[in-house]
């Protein structure tokens, strides 16, 4: 008899559905979280990037459509309105600007860029320029190392080009596991722009009253 409830019980239970489904959702719960942490994340890289490239863009025109030489004036105003581009994202603890003034120039026949003028903004350490440095003695730039420009871009003698590079130190919702081109950079997010200057070639930058040099 008491063998009987027993079986009849038994039977019960293998036909009793009723908890069969929160039983798979508890086990595919942490899948669910993990793609839409991952979809977040990937999202929040990609505006970072697109942050960065428009803060490169946008110093580079800034600077390259002086008809004049740029005065230090205006490199402290165009690297004001970074953080209000940047926006959410800390860039200013987090974020570099360098901006760099190339002029070509005519050595042994051949056209290469000279670095003229250096600015910088930002606190982002461990940064620095891949187009070459500011020379020493910026009066004499003309015999300082040749600057380095991507391959596609070639000068003609005396043309100035506004070179910006915007590096940023992402700093992931989640972990940088999720992202593996930020991962093996430890998380160093970096755009360039390049804008050929419209007015003349200027190899200086006009000193502001009260203003200092943003140098690098």
């Amino acid at each position: 008899m008491m063998g009987n409830r027993y079986l009849h019980l038994l039977h019960r239970l293998r036909r009793d559905a009723r908890g069969v489904s929160v039983v798979e959702f508890a086990l595919i719960l942490p899948l669910l979280i993990t793609i839409g942490a991952g979809g977040l994340e990937l999202i929040n890289y990609a505006l970072a990037n697109q942050k960065l490239e428009r803060i490169a863009s946008i110093t580079a025109d800034n600077v390259a459509r002086n008809t004049l030489a740029p005065s230090e004036r205006s490199f402290v105003d165009t690297f004001a309105g970074v953080e209000e581009i940047a926006a959410p994202f800390n860039f200013a603890a987090n974020g570099k600007v360098i901006m760099t003034g190339v002029i070509g120039v005519s050595v042994s026949g051949a056209i290469v860029g000279k670095v003229v003028w250096q600015r910088c903004s930002g606190s982002l350490a461990g940064i620095t320029s891949t187009v070459g440095a500011q020379p020493a003695n910026v009066n004499l730039w003309a015999d300082g190392p040749n600057a380095t420009l991507p391959g596609n871009v070639t000068l003609l003698q005396n043309q100035l080009v506004v070179i910006s590079e915007a590096a940023y130190r992402y700093e992931p919702l989640i972990s940088l596991a999720q992202l593996p081109a930020a991962s093996s950079n430890n998380g160093i997010v970096r755009q360039r722009s390049i804008f050929v200057s419209r007015g003349q070639a200027f190899p200086y930058v006009t000193p502001s009253t009260g203003v200092t040099t943003a140098s690098c």
